[in-house]
């Protein structure tokens, strides 16, 4: 029996993103939907990210309505939240605790391996992925290796030697692909040294885009990531005939 990759791409967004969210939120009132419009001037890389982590995580759906458990996290005080958390994970990850790894003796090298297999995800993105799962977990108290809680960044001596800046920050390389050739820009000004996915969320910031391409935009970025999530399990199951 295969594995079956999540067609539904994994959190990247910052964790610390999500969670002033929903602290705004607990100050305010939850509303019937979660869109664009709740981040008030938040840029749309955070706006989107943040977005497409709630519904990885089943805390809203594909329209943007929120569950209970998103409704319960809002509501929650801070202490309350921890076994909240706890249920979302593995929701939301639902291979991290069906047997596939045991997260509390996994290496990085096997998180990490995990991420790229299960999600589809490869190159300086997996960084973003385990930075989000790690900070979610710790928020939920969740029993982890010491090997997975010391995990470092992985883009350092690839991607840093391809870009030829070893001083730029996490935040700048994890939105390089790994072939990508650092500060080239195409005439449209987008970064082509960036994964597609993400240079269309950051065309969504340009300010004479309507919400109405925004939308078309975003959905074809849930398209692109579960186009590459499909590619990766079907080259796997190649993998697996062929043994």
């Amino acid at each position: 029996m295969t594995e079956e990759t999540n067609t539904q791409s994994p959190p990247y967004a910052t964790f610390g993103s999500l969670l002033s969210l929903l602290n705004q939120l607990r100050e305010t009132k939850i509303p019937s939907r979660i869109d664009p419009s709740v981040f008030g001037n938040k840029s749309g890389s955070i706006t989107y990210s943040v977005i497409a982590a709630l519904k990885s995580l089943k805390l809203i759906d594909q329209s943007g309505v929120p569950s209970s458990l998103f409704r319960k996290l809002v509501e929650s005080d801070d202490d309350a939240r921890k076994a909240i958390w706890s249920e979302v994970l593995e929701l939301g990850y639902p291979s991290l605790w069906d047997g596939s790894i045991d997260i509390e003796d996994a290496t990085a090298g096997q998180f990490d391996e995990h991420i790229r297999e299960r999600f589809g995800v490869k190159g300086s993105t997996v960084d973003k992925v385990a930075a989000f799962f790690l900070a979610a977990a710790k928020a939920a108290d969740v029993p982890l290796s010491h090997h997975l809680k010391s995990r470092k960044s992985t883009v350092s001596s690839t991607t840093a030697r391809k870009n030829g800046k070893s001083k730029k920050t996490l935040e700048q390389q994890v939105v390089a692909d790994d072939k990508s050739k650092s500060g080239e820009s195409d005439q449209s000004g987008l970064n082509v040294g960036k994964a597609l996915e993400y240079q269309l969320i950051d065309l969504m910031t340009d300010s004479d885009i309507d919400d109405t391409v925004k939308q078309s935009i975003w959905a074809l970025v849930q398209y692109l990531t579960a186009r590459k999530a499909q590619k990766a399990s079907e080259a796997r199951n190649k993998e697996t005939v062929g043994e």
